[in-house]
């Protein structure tokens, strides 16, 4: 058993105490033994969990407890779809599966006629917050279970398909399963939904999840003796290649990527709602994903064309002063094919009260051409007003067009810093191109018959291992 501090931004929780498996069953004996009961401290974290990283035990024992011990309700979420994502409202459509794991303490009540041998049974949901247990046998029998009240905390609206399943997973250690599929419209941070650097921009959509009923002091599910943990592989029993959740591999988000290495992020955080006692100590779920922006069209189309035209109208700058009429013309010209690719573009960004950086690239090109054009009728009038020679003209031209083109090489810095490299986002059995580490990155996640065959290789690799020592 080893102790470590967590803390928040009010103050902290105190000494968080982190109980081995290995350890939990001989300290729960001891305390048996002895006939004493110690109440543990409170528990909190802040830890970041994602697929490709293991989850430290916040609480790791599936043993009974007494009723004073801490208790965790653990979380599994599977992201099954995600709809377009709408960055002026806010929202996204997603489709995802939660279940909840937590061993029961005998909250709920049990009433029979006699003892009987059971041949079968099942739970029912009977409203939101209990579970029925019906059984199949000649002898009337009927137990209840108390359900953790799940929330969705970012939800603006949600339907539940099918229906809600409880099952009791195993006897001895009362740990019970319930899962329920959602269809939600969940609402997302503003500040998370903006779009300065549009084409380039990224956000995190988020899964709010919580407990918020019940969780007063005294309460059922009091928080400090019900503390929010994720599902751990004693939990999923290998259900999925991440006991606490995965995205589904065939998600793909409307005119996004994701990066399927990263796949989701889950973070307690403090929860923020509810009572100000509650919202102070208890904590919520959080469930991201990362997703950027597709730019490939405005990347490989758009700009190549910009610039082209930018390289072009500074090249008639090498025209004498005294080729006016010819430097306006053919510059209104490529002024009017930008203000056509301008009103097409304008259709296709998002309507935001802000500029974004797509804007900003098209406005600049703009002003340059004009700036091209008001330079060619100053040095026009220099040279046969004033006077000035061919050569002074000429040098003018020189600097103006070293400078157009320097503005055009900064903005087309600003434009493409953001973008990210392109990637190989969905496993495609290739490795990764360019410098890599001293083993090479696969792209993507790998498939179940990939992740099948490694466990087949590292099982003949442990069989064989003796025989060749």
């Amino acid at each position: 058993m080893r102790e470590n501090n967590s803390f928040t931004s009010d103050g902290g929780y105190g000494a968080t105490m982190i109980i081995d498996r290995c350890l939990s069953s001989h300290l729960l004996a001891a305390k048996k033994e002895e006939g004493q009961e110690q109440e543990v401290s409170n528990l909190s974290s802040s830890n970041v969990f994602s697929e490709g990283n293991p989850q430290p035990y916040r609480l790791i024992s599936h043993e009974p407890f007494f009723n004073n011990y801490i208790r965790t309700i653990r979380f599994q979420v599977v992201v099954w779809y995600v709809g377009a994502v709408d960055v002026m409202q806010g929202r996204v459509a997603a489709k995802f599966r939660v279940t909840l794991f937590w061993n029961d303490d005998g909250g709920g009540n049990e009433r029979r006629n006699r003892m009987t041998k059971l041949e079968s049974s099942e739970w029912v949901m009977q409203g939101r917050q209990k579970a029925v247990e019906q059984k199949i046998s000649d002898e009337i029998s009927e137990r209840t279970v108390d359900i953790p009240p799940l929330s969705i905390l970012n939800a603006v609206s949600f339907d539940i398909i099918g229906k809600p399943e409880v099952k009791l997973l195993r006897e001895k250690t009362k740990l019970m399963r319930w899962t329920c599929l959602y269809k939600a419209v969940l609402f997302q941070d503003e500040y998370n939904m903006r779009v300065e650097k549009f084409p380039h921009d990224e956000h995190d959509l988020c899964i709010k999840l919580g407990i918020l009923a019940h969780r007063g002091r005294g309460n059922r599910w009091d928080q400090n003796r019900w503390k929010l943990a994720l599902a751990t592989e004693e939990d999923s029993q290998g259900s999925t290649r991440v006991p606490h959740g995965i995205l589904v591999d065939h998600v793909k988000v409307p005119n996004f990527n994701h990066d399927a290495r990263r796949a989701l992020n889950f973070q307690f955080v403090p929860l923020g709602y509810g009572a100000s006692e509650q919202s102070d100590t208890d904590e919520c779920l959080e469930v991201k994903m990362h997703i950027y922006r597709e730019s490939n069209y405005y990347d490989w189309n758009i700009m190549p064309l910009l610039a082209t035209l930018d390289v072009v109208a500074t090249s008639l700058l090498l025209l004498d002063a005294t080729a006016f009429f010819q430097r306006a013309l053919v510059l209104l010209n490529i002024a009017f094919v930008e203000i056509g690719i301008r009103r097409q573009l304008d259709s296709l960004l998002p309507s935001v009260g802000y500029q974004i950086k797509m804007q900003s690239v098209l406005n600049h090109s703009f002003f340059r051409l004009l700036g091209l054009e008001l330079e060619s009728s100053v040095v026009y009038y220099l040279s046969h007003i004033r006077g000035v020679s061919i050569k002074h003209a000429d040098t003018i031209d020189s600097i103006t067009a070293v400078i157009s083109l320097a503005h055009a090489l900064i903005m087309l810095h600003v434009y493409y810093k953001d973008r990210r490299q392109p990637m190989q986002l969905f496993y495609t059995g290739k490795k990764m191109k360019g410098p890599s580490n001293s083993s090479p990155a696969m792209i993507g996640t790998p498939t179940t018959a990939t992740l099948l065959h490694r466990r087949r290789q590292q099982r003949l690799e442990e069989e064989l291992s003796p025989c060749s020592a």
